[in-house]
């Protein structure tokens, strides 16, 4: 028998989520945990650790401060179930301050609730 790999798994999970998570979301954010309601599908992403917003960059010790208010977008259905992504900002301060920095992301089209591509596919 052949002999298994580790980042294989992690590389056909990647390749998995990409199927039902934008790849564009994916640049900024990682999916974190998949919950299987009665209504719907939720996929919780939380964005990547090392985008520090710009305003951050050249202060020194740029520190995490949890996250924003989460975003809910109706991506598209799953097995007869509405995928939801919820989406997580982080939250950065300089060290020894209260103000606080985010990264902005254009995430929806319109400002309506939903992904780009379903918003695409609506107007069809």
């Amino acid at each position: 028998m052949g002999k298994k790999r580790k980042g294989a798994s992690l590389d056909l999970l990647f390749d998995l989520s990409k199927i039902i998570v934008p790849t564009s979301y994916l640049t900024y954010f990682e999916v974190v945990k998949v919950n299987d309601l009665v209504s719907e599908w939720q996929i919780i992403l939380h964005e990547k650790e090392h985008l520090i917003p710009p305003l951050l960059k050249g202060s020194p010790l740029p520190v995490l401060d949890g996250f924003c208010n989460p975003i809910h977008i109706l991506s598209h259905a799953f097995s007869l179930k509405p995928v939801s992504l919820i989406i997580h900002r982080r939250r950065w301060k300089e060290s020894n301050t209260d103000k606080h920095y985010s990264n902005e992301y254009t995430l929806t089209k319109d400002s309506a609730r939903i992904t780009p591509a379903m918003a695409d596919f609506l107007k069809r």
